[in-house]
């Protein structure tokens, strides 16, 4: 399964993509706005890369690896995901996440691939809501959060640390908004990805 923009594939992620992730989850500018704002540890992506490969089987979502069209190069990941790890007052949301390598930040690629992300949700699964959880200093998240039509929802803590909740609903949702991606969702066979 895969989603094409004009520029992008996004795919699953799988376990070989563990190598990425950890090079760029060192980078002390990408991993700042994230949760515990530290470098990943091999088990937390092995145990990341697992439970992508379950909730896709099981929900039809998850992070989803973003290559580059013509060079296959991974940038980073996009995807839903539930939110009740980072608090037990959010079971049942799900969250939207980007993340790219330091060298593909300001070319566009997380609202290209977020849009794309969020017309496959509404349309090809059930969810109804998807929450966006930004540190409050990463003016570019809300920025894009703010291109794709998210909106303030509220503020949530987690162990003394803030994030904003955005929120964009399905009866809300505007493909008008997201028509630049230019989305298609297609199958391919395993192995040609």
């Amino acid at each position: 399964m895969f989603i094409e923009t004009q520029r992008l594939v996004l795919r699953p992620l799988k376990q070989s993509d563990a190598g990425f992730l950890s090079g760029m989850m060192k980078d002390p500018d990408v991993y700042r706005y994230i949760l515990k704002q530290e470098p990943w540890s091999e088990g937390k992506i092995d145990s990341l890369l697992q439970k992508q490969e379950e909730l896709f089987a099981i929900q039809g979502y998850c992070l989803f690896g973003v290559e580059m069209k013509g060079s296959r190069a991974l940038t980073g990941y996009c995807g839903v995901q539930p939110l009740e790890d980072f608090s037990e007052s959010l079971h049942g949301e799900v969250g939207i996440s980007w993340v790219f390598q330091k060298d593909y930040w300001g070319a566009g690629l997380a609202t290209e691939s977020a849009s794309a992300f969020v017309d496959y949700a509404y349309f090809k699964t059930d969810l109804q809501d998807i929450k966006a959880l930004i540190h409050p200093a990463n003016r570019g998240s809300m920025r894009v959060a703010s291109k794709l039509g998210f909106e303030f929802d509220d503020l949530v803590f987690r162990n003394g640390r803030l994030r904003i909740m955005y929120s964009l609903l399905k009866e809300k949702y505007s493909n008008e908004l997201l028509a630049p991606a230019g989305c298609v969702v297609g199958h391919m066979h395993s192995g040609l990805i």
